[in-house]
């Protein structure tokens, strides 16, 4: 039998595992200068661009890029619109001390621009915050074909380490409602993916379908 105390013990020593982690990988994505995120983001888009899961979908969540230290969204962005794609964007800003995240439908004009976030006003990361009049989408994957997902750190068995605020755990197990399986694509840069060790779960953190790096797609997924 496990005592309190032993779950306690071993959900703090995944808590610290994640911290060492996260200083190692902020410190890794660091040494990448600006060309270098935009040389290998344009790889990840490429990649993305020949899934056949993307190809087909016709609605997709996408996170908006912060300005450094991650993978630039923008091209991914910029082709959904031009394909036509139903694009629902997060919105936090308003929940900042819950960590809660809702998706937002970005309602477009007949001829859109493809840089449509650049004119919306940016959180306290900096990240664009969609407009709060744009729909939120409802608590269930059926209006989502597929899910872009940001992350900090990610292994080969497809596991993610986020910032360490929860926002996407908690719109995932939201999302878990229903029966209809939400396909979660994840997209990073090189130094994001560890090689010599697993990134520590708990029960609330789900793996991912795909990871999108650079120069390789790990896992797969049925359109």
């Amino acid at each position: 039998m496990t005592s309190d105390n032993d779950g306690n013990d071993k959900h703090e020593t995944i808590r610290r595992a994640k911290q060492e982690l996260r200083k190692r990988i902020r410190r890794a994505m660091k040494e990448l200068n600006d060309q270098d995120v935009q040389e290998q983001s344009s790889k990840v888009w490429q990649r993305v661009f020949q899934l056949p899961v993307y190809q087909s979908a016709q609605t997709v969540g996408v996170f908006l890029s912060m300005p450094h230290g991650e993978i630039n969204t923008d091209g991914l962005i910029a082709d959904c619109v031009q394909r036509g794609k139903t694009l629902y964007v997060p919105e936090v800003g308003k929940n900042f001390e819950h960590c809660d995240m809702e998706l937002r439908k970005v309602e477009l004009d007949e001829d859109p621009d493809p840089q449509f976030h650049k004119k919306w006003p940016t959180n306290k990361w900096n990240i664009p915050e969609p407009p709060g009049d744009m729909p939120v989408l409802a608590a269930q994957p059926g209006e989502l074909d597929l899910v872009i997902m940001p992350g900090l750190a990610f292994d080969r068995s497809r596991n993610r380490l986020g910032q360490g605020k929860g926002y996407y755990d908690r719109f995932l197990a939201r999302m878990k409602s229903s029966d209809k399986a939400l396909p979660l694509v994840a997209v990073a840069l090189s130094p994001q993916l560890v090689e010599d060790v697993s990134i520590p779960v708990t029960e609330y953190d789900q793996p991912m379908d795909m990871v999108v790096l650079p120069d390789e797609v790990i896992g797969s997924l049925e359109a």
